[in-house]
């Protein structure tokens, strides 16, 4: 695994991260192991950015590793599910905290709706990848586990579907709003303009 600052991360999360990588079904193949790492990376980052100490800090990463949980069990409302499974797991936490932690795995259900910083920093860590160069590649992934679930059933409903995402997607935090969204906005253009010449073919058809 190439978590960084692995030994920042509490004992539970390499439980977790264990369970994941050994439990998640393979034709997920964007919510994977890979994803919720790099989810718990830039969360790590944004730990950094906005000096959080401890204990929050903690939370946030545990919040990080565990909001695709219940993607082990299918991904219909797999962020309340992660918080069941999970929860036996943070028997050391107190009331509050597990509270906080709910709430950051809560943030990452679209439509995201954050209600304070930490459940910020899950949402745009989780989205993170709309404003980022690997886009294609990532994006690419989340094609094949649609088709896979029929959310989609085919490149042009895909690429409808991407539109109207980005279109309606805003980033909460006020990095990400600096340092994602221009490339968010690209990626979106390129989007309109694939959707542009799929119409243009069926017509010419």
């Amino acid at each position: 695994m190439d978590l960084n600052n692995r030994k920042a991360y509490p004992e539970v999360c390499h439980r977790i991260l264990e369970d994941l990588s050994k439990k998640l079904p393979e034709h997920l193949t964007y919510h994977c192991l890979e994803h919720t790492i790099d989810v718990a990376n830039g969360c790590n980052f944004y730990i950094d950015h906005y000096m959080i100490s401890e204990p929050i800090a903690n939370l946030i990463r545990i919040a990080a590793v565990a909001h695709d949980y219940g993607y082990i069990i299918g991904p219909k409302d797999h962020e309340e599910r992660s918080i069941l499974e999970v929860r036996p797991m943070l028997t050391e936490y107190s009331e509050n905290e597990l509270s906080l932690i709910d709430g950051m795995i809560r943030a990452t259900k679209v439509p995201q709706k954050p209600q304070n910083l930490y459940e910020q920093i899950l949402a745009d860590a989780d989205l993170d990848y709309l404003g980022r160069e690997d886009y294609p590649e990532l994006s690419e992934g989340l094609y094949r586990e649609f088709l896979y679930f029929g959310v989609v059933q085919n490149e042009s409903d895909w690429l409808n579907v991407q539109v109207g995402f980005l279109e309606n997607h805003r980033f909460n935090t006020d990095w990400a709003k600096l340092n994602r969204s221009e490339r968010k906005g690209q990626t979106l253009n390129r989007l309109k303009a694939k959707v542009n010449t799929l119409q243009q073919s069926k017509k010419a058809s």
